[in-house]
């Protein structure tokens, strides 16, 4: 009897959650999305693709299911994480997810993501895998590729703008859609997906460039200006 009593107590909770979460993170974090090409994206995003975003919080997985709900993902979440938290393990339990073993070799991740795919749904990641404490971009871990590679599938950039405090306002970037055709490739498949990690990574900072808080311009942004302007020099200068 108490068990299902503390059953039903859960499920109030859980339910108020759910209808609560989404004003109340309206407010605390009053949120604007731009679009770098919204008919490109909203396509690409209605089919299997790959969705991914830097990490800048606690939070951020709450965004994802507010901005992705018409399309209604499914996300990797840390086994370790959910399962020392009864109540968000009750929360998740309705909604589309993966559990990752992130303490152990665990391979299965990329079978159970391969056949949501083929099930005709996308899957949306944190590629850095843990959240960045100042603002900063980690380095992008190149399983989300995998999946990509495996699938024939585009990939989506989601650059999510924002300095963790309450009541800031968040800037939701949604890139257009990067295709990439690993078929064509050369050399070893570890090189290539480290490869264009970086490449998906520097997508995302050129969004913060372009769209971001001319106010909030982080350290990888400078960086990430620096090399494309030695770039274009170096093209400039091979073309004369």
């Amino acid at each position: 009897m108490l068990k299902k009593l503390n059953w039903a107590f859960e499920a109030v909770i859980i339910w108020f959650l759910y209808i609560g979460t989404w004003p109340v993170l309206r407010i605390l974090y009053p949120r604007r999305i731009i679009w770098e090409d919204k008919k490109a994206s909203t396509a690409v995003m209605k089919k299997p693709c790959v969705i991914y975003s830097n990490h800048t919080g606690y939070s951020d997985g709450l965004f994802a299911f507010d901005i992705l709900r018409k399309f209604y993902p499914y996300t990797f979440i840390g086994k370790d994480w959910y399962e020392k938290n009864k109540l968000f393990h009750r929360l998740l339990m309705h909604r589309r997810y993966i559990p990752l073993d992130r303490e152990q070799m665990d391979t299965s991740w990329l079978m159970k993501g391969k056949k949501v795919i083929e099930d005709g749904y996308s899957i949306f990641f944190f590629p850095e895998g843990h959240t960045s404490k100042d603002g900063l971009l980690l380095e992008f871990q190149p399983g989300f590729l995998m999946l990509a590679k495996q699938s024939n599938i585009p990939l989506v950039p989601i650059c999510l703008d924002r300095k963790v405090d309450f009541f800031k306002p968040v800037r939701v970037i949604i890139g257009k859609p990067i295709y990439i055709d690993f078929q064509k490739e050369p050399g070893r498949p570890s090189v290539v997906l480290k490869k264009y990690a970086e490449v998906c990574k520097d997508a995302i900072i050129d969004l913060k460039d372009r769209y971001g808080n001319p106010k909030f311009v982080t350290d990888d942004v400078i960086k990430y200006r620096e090399k494309k302007a030695a770039q274009e020099k170096d093209a400039a200068e091979t073309a004369v």
